[in-house]
């Protein structure tokens, strides 16, 4: 029952953009038209899922989350960043393509991602921020329900812990604290040092002593979440910004007076300074720069921690899955920052898996995954029973499942004062 009406609603959302929206993709200024949902699902390549070959005996799982990492900066996406780190994973195990966030931030988006239920449905759509008054004093409302992720919620954790698994998570965002929920089912949750300019080498290191406690033989659940490109980006220094500066702004990519200011603070540099301080002219390319700076930072620590497990005893059944919560606007749009809008920028996002046991005939995988389908597909891949409330879907098969075709639409909502927002992502369009 619960999957029909999931069906049903999903076919609804579809329906409504296809019917209220003119979708050009694909057609010549001439040839503009309605789409409706058999055109989308006509128009959508099917896709195999992927299929497991060999049940690894007493497979493990690490999650490694590095918030707020764009997929179109990677190297192994064609990006400009230098991520040797994660393209030498990605091009060794499975990568990909079509990765989507069901939300551009990161309450809703690991929400989802540890309860495989959309941001509508859970509800964790807002963070208590501290309050500005009129006055001028700052004040800090309650934490209301909207801030928390319910206990009446199945996670991730909770589901591996009750299957035997040791459980662990080191967290660096600040929003990922245990006042807010996402502690449910870990034995050990630090967030002891959550700091929006937390350095991924703390992360790695805390993550490297706690598998040294493993025993042999122990089943275990690793969670990571990294920092690195999240705002306040990394520091760069004068000379960079110079040489920088002298590239020209993108055509179409005039910056507003706002945008400006923004990225004269954001932008800092060694020593202790901001772009502000100086005579250089703020543009996108500097906020880039910076904004790669800290997506290059994160590949160091992810080297550090994948070379220091490779020795574990455990190494060889453990399957590591690198994503991201969501991406970064970085004011390709007029707006900085994240969680506001729906585009690619901040909605589609980096994925590479190693899982030992699956084969894959390409690499380079194109069929669209959402953050909603991780718990499934990981429950899949365990061989363990996925909860009943979950809405995602596995995209893993065994040997004795038939061949599946995946034709869902994939949907991304949540947006920070926008809950009624969506987008729907259908093949092409």
């Amino acid at each position: 029952m619960r999957n029909h009406f999931y069906s049903m609603r999903i076919k609804a959302l579809a329906m409504g953009a296809g019917f209220a929206a003119m979708l050009l993709l694909g057609c010549s200024p001439d040839e503009h038209q309605l789409l409706s949902t058999e055109d989308l699902v006509a128009n959508t390549p099917a896709s195999t899922k992927l299929r497991i070959e060999e049940r690894i005996p007493d497979a493990n799982l690490i999650l490694i989350v590095s918030d707020t990492m764009r997929r179109d900066r990677m190297g192994v996406y064609g990006g400009p960043a230098q991520t040797r780190a994660f393209d030498s994973f990605a091009k060794q195990n499975i990568l990909f393509e079509h990765a989507y966030t069901q939300s551009p931030w990161t309450k809703p988006s690991m929400a989802t991602t540890f309860t495989s239920i959309y941001p509508s449905q859970h509800k964790v759509l807002d963070h208590p921020q501290p309050i500005r008054g009129r006055s001028g004093t700052t004040q800090s409302r309650p934490i209301l329900e909207c801030d928390v992720l319910n206990q009446k919620f199945t996670t991730m954790a909770e589901v591996l812990r009750e299957s035997g698994f040791r459980t662990a998570a080191f967290v660096g965002n600040p929003w990922m604290v245990k006042p807010l929920g996402f502690s449910q089912g870990f034995q050990v949750y630090d967030d002891s040092f959550a700091d929006f300019d937390v350095a991924g080498n703390v992360i790695s290191d805390a993550g490297l002593q706690w598998l040294q406690d493993v025993g042999t033989g122990e089943r275990f659940f690793l969670y990571l979440h990294y920092m690195d490109c999240h705002r306040p980006y990394a520091p760069v220094s004068i000379s960079q910004l110079a040489e920088r500066a002298t590239q020209s702004q993108p055509e179409g990519r005039t910056l507003s007076r706002r945008a400006a200011e923004e990225i004269g603070w954001e932008v800092r540099i060694e020593g202790g300074q901001s772009l502000r301080d100086t005579a250089i002219r703020p543009s996108t390319q500097l906020i880039e720069m910076a904004y790669d700076g800290g997506v290059e930072q994160f590949d160091q620590a992810l080297e550090a921690f994948l070379a220091g497990f490779a020795d574990h005893p455990a190494y060889e059944r453990t399957a590591i899955l690198i994503i991201s919560d969501h991406g970064e606007a970085l004011y390709t749009r007029g707006y900085g920052n994240h969680g506001q809008g729906l585009y690619n920028d901040e909605a589609q996002i980096p994925f590479a898996a190693r899982l030992p046991g699956v084969l894959s005939s390409e690499n380079r995988i194109q069929q669209p995954v959402g953050l909603v389908d991780l718990l499934p597909s990981c429950c899949t891949y365990l061989g363990i029973e996925c909860p009943e409330t979950a809405f995602g879907e596995s995209w893993l098969t065994t040997n004795s499942e038939p061949e599946k075709m995946n034709r869902r639409p994939t949907i991304v909502e949540g947006v920070g004062g926008k809950p009624s927002h969506r987008a729907i992502v259908q093949g092409a369009y």
